[in-house]
């Protein structure tokens, strides 16, 4: 007996044609009183693999939505144009939904790294609430696609030819992570670190997601970005949380060579076998945390 599958996309084309016929909604019209209208903004409509989005979510509770009674999470799923999950989001709001009021409007920004997934063109982003354990799921007004899941935007997933391959050369320590984030990586400089690239003689942008150990020292640590010895961008590690930086780079200070070579330069470096009196064996000498470096051209 031959089967046939369907996917998401192809029930919700199927189920939209017989809605506009009058017989059935197929579950894509939600009866249920929508408790919040949701709303996605992103900075960009393409992005290349490995690249950066930000991401704007907004909640606009309903004048007349009845009280949350546990904390749901927001799931934000990406879609290839099959309707087949990619990767997803999902996170707790900043404010629990428990303390979401009729009316009131719940706004917060998000930064996602697309990840270097085997798909390119369109995506499309849905969003929904539901509850940490069981799954349930909460109404919402939007263009429902069945199961309580909202389309809210598209983004175009491009090559990653449209970005700068990096290569981490001398000063790198291995990646590490922790059980509990194990797609969470870093990796820890020395004192001086150097990424390379092919020069794309042309204004581009770094993204560099870092972290020092300020509380080890009575001034920050200072992180000096330089190129060719002249210094592109200096940084405080003052913040005890990885800290985002955008750090501009012209076609000027790229330099006129094939390779570009840019050093991560950190002062004052520390040995954790030292400042943790012996709790730890670790004797390397540390600068700075990397958990996430990308040049994109502009």
């Amino acid at each position: 007996m031959q089967r046939y599958f369907m996917t998401l996309r192809d029930i919700s084309l199927l189920c939209g044609l017989i809605s506009s016929l009058g017989s059935v909604d197929c579950g894509l019209v939600d009866s249920t009183r929508a408790v919040a209208t949701p709303a996605v903004g992103l900075n960009r409509t393409r992005v290349a693999l490995g690249g950066p989005v930000e991401m704007s979510y907004r909640f606009t509770v309903a004048a007349d939505a009845p009280p949350f009674a546990e904390d749901f999470r927001v799931f934000v799923h990406f879609l290839d144009s099959n309707g087949e999950l990619m990767f997803s989001d999902d996170h707790d709001p900043p404010e629990p939904t428990t303390s979401w009021q009729p009316g009131q409007q719940i706004g917060y920004d998000r930064r996602l790294i697309i990840p270097v997934y085997p798909y390119l063109g369109e995506a499309t982003v849905v969003i929904g609430l539901h509850e940490p354990t069981g799954g349930k799921r909460v109404p919402l007004a939007g263009e429902h696609l069945g199961g309580r899941e909202y389309r809210v935007a598209t983004i175009e997933m491009t090559p990653p030819t449209e970005s700068v391959f990096l290569v981490f050369g001398d000063g790198w320590y291995p990646a590490e992570s922790v059980p509990e984030e194990p797609d969470r990586e870093w990796q820890w400089t020395s004192r001086q670190a150097t990424l390379s690239f092919s020069n794309p003689h042309a204004a581009s942008t770094l993204h560099l997601d870092v972290q020092g150990r300020p509380e080890l020292f009575d001034t920050p640590q200072v992180l000096t970005l330089t190129i060719g010895g002249a210094v592109v961008k200096t940084i405080e590690l003052a913040s005890v949380e990885p800290a985002y930086h955008v750090v501009p780079l012209s076609s000027s200070a790229l330099g006129d060579t094939e390779n570009v070579v840019l050093s991560l330069n950190v002062d004052p470096t520390f040995v954790p076998s030292m400042v943790t009196n012996g709790e730890s064996s670790d004797d390397r000498e540390l600068g700075a945390k990397v958990f996430y470096a990308f040049v994109e051209l502009d």
